[in-house]
């Protein structure tokens, strides 16, 4: 795998939300490894998913569908999706689309609780 193109999940669970910190590019040849680590984090059923972009480099239109697909899959049990982190570069791709006026993005957050679980999707 070309490094540039990597990209590794780090998965954290709290009572009350599960986070998945994104590290390296999301394009169309990592989108599937993302849908997976946000499966594996759904199984928790968080009431809040918190995608933590801050390492995340680049993202293309394939990753931003998956992000979309988090949001709708949160939405239909009433849960939340909440982007944080996300560089310029990504924002300003966010703001192209329109999608930073249907996803929820925040400013980086600190995790208060202590996770109870901690996974890294290489």
């Amino acid at each position: 795998m070309n490094a540039s193109t990597y990209l590794a999940v780090t998965a954290e669970h709290h009572s009350k939300r599960s986070v998945l910190r994104l590290q390296g590019e999301l394009d169309v040849s990592s989108r599937d490894h993302l849908r997976h680590a946000i499966r594996s984090a759904l199984d928790n059923h968080p009431p809040v998913l918190v995608m933590d972009l801050s390492g995340l480099s680049f993202t293309d239109c394939a990753g931003l569908s998956v992000l979309v697909w988090a949001h709708k899959r949160q939405a239909e049990c009433g849960h939340r999706l909440v982007i944080t982190g996300a560089k310029p570069i990504v924002r300003r791709l966010l703001h192209l689309t329109g999608l930073d006026t249907y996803l929820q993005l925040s400013t980086p957050e600190t995790i208060n609780d202590n996770p109870h679980e901690t996974t890294t999707y290489p």
